[in-house]
């Protein structure tokens, strides 16, 4: 592409640390209740803490953009999540044929993130587990008694206890930063992403359109993501700012073991003579999109999303899912 060949000549232009360079934490959560349901990818959990600025490990130093001849702030990151998927009727007892299985994921997440004005970019690295391990069932119980919800009745079919994860990198480019009005900008960008690994293995790639302030210090925050789509850890230079965000994506995934997966409660159930029947097929061309806000100080911040999907499975009985995200975070 003919962005890429220009990266040398935009990574040239040095930009200087700000205290949101600092150690940051951050609590964010995805839920599809505000469209009133409780399907599919129904909640997912995360917090982390993100390192100030560091100078690259020698390991480390092919990830840096700086090894590249850029002046990057690198960090490191370290998140623990949690991830729940469930079939279209968690009141029922019996699988569903045709319909998504259960599945959670609680997982660590390491990353390593190099930012610049005109490129941000992180490397990943996500190990966990899937089945009665990951608690999932007992998360769901305990919220759903609080909240009144409907109490799910299939947990005894997810998909089996196993140890997952994948490495990734996503890479944000940008295209076009102008100014607007009132001292803001806008900007749209390339959003690419490539993950493989037994949890997940596909490649993406989109365009993400911002307007607001500071776009250069804050860029690659925000991901075009159905799952954790604002990474506050990725604010860079910046002190202060602001700005709402919108994106589409494509995707080719090749496995998905939330989809995929091995159910023994299907397998051994005496009752059930074809386990077949409740299989479920990959679909492996998705898309989604993205719509949010952001701000922030040199002290706190918030985010505020909602992301729409395409279906991850052939039988889906729905065209489009959603989910919305809150983010909360905080530099020291």
């Amino acid at each position: 592409m003919k962005f890429v060949r220009l990266l040398p000549l935009l990574l040239a232009i040095p930009f200087a640390s700000h205290a949101s360079d600092r150690s940051t934490v951050t609590f964010a959560l995805d839920n599809d209740g505000i469209f009133g349901v409780d399907q599919d990818y129904t909640n997912g959990i995360f917090l982390s803490y993100t390192s100030g600025a560091i100078t690259p490990y020698s390991w480390a130093k092919p990830l840096s953009l700086g090894y590249w001849g850029a002046a990057s702030l690198d960090k490191i990151e370290f998140i623990l999540g949690h991830k729940m998927y469930t079939p279209s009727d968690i009141e029922a007892a019996e699988p569903l044929a045709n319909d998504r299985p259960y599945a959670g994921y609680l997982n660590g997440e390491f990353n390593y993130i190099s930012l610049h004005p005109q490129q941000a970019q992180r490397f990943n690295l996500t190990l966990g587990t899937t089945g009665d391990s990951a608690l999932s069932e007992e998360a769901q119980k305990l919220v759903h008694s609080i909240t009144k919800s409907d109490e799910p009745n299939g947990w005894d079919y997810q998909v089996d206890d196993k140890f997952v994860g994948s490495v990734g990198y996503t890479g944000h480019f940008n295209l076009l930063r102008t100014p607007a009005i009132a001292n803001t900008d806008w900007e749209i960008s390339n959003v690419s992403e490539v993950n493989a690994g037994n949890f997940r293995s596909d490649v993406s790639t989109g365009l993400m359109f911002r307007w607001g302030t500071d776009l250069g210090g804050n860029f690659g925050s925000a991901q075009i993501d159905f799952e954790n789509p604002f990474r506050a850890g990725m604010i860079g230079a910046s002190n202060t700012g602001w700005f709402v965000f919108g994106g589409v994506e494509a995707r080719y995934r090749f496995n998905d073991i939330t989809i995929e997966g091995d159910r023994s409660g299907i397998e051994d159930d005496p009752n059930i003579s074809d386990p077949s029947i409740y299989d479920v097929t990959l679909e492996n061309v998705q898309a989604n999109g993205v719509l949010g806000v952001a701000w922030y100080n040199q002290y706190v911040g918030a985010s505020l999303s909602t992301s729409i999907k395409t279906p991850d499975y052939k039988e889906a009985p729905d065209s489009f899912y959603g989910t919305g995200n809150i983010t909360l975070f905080a530099f020291f």
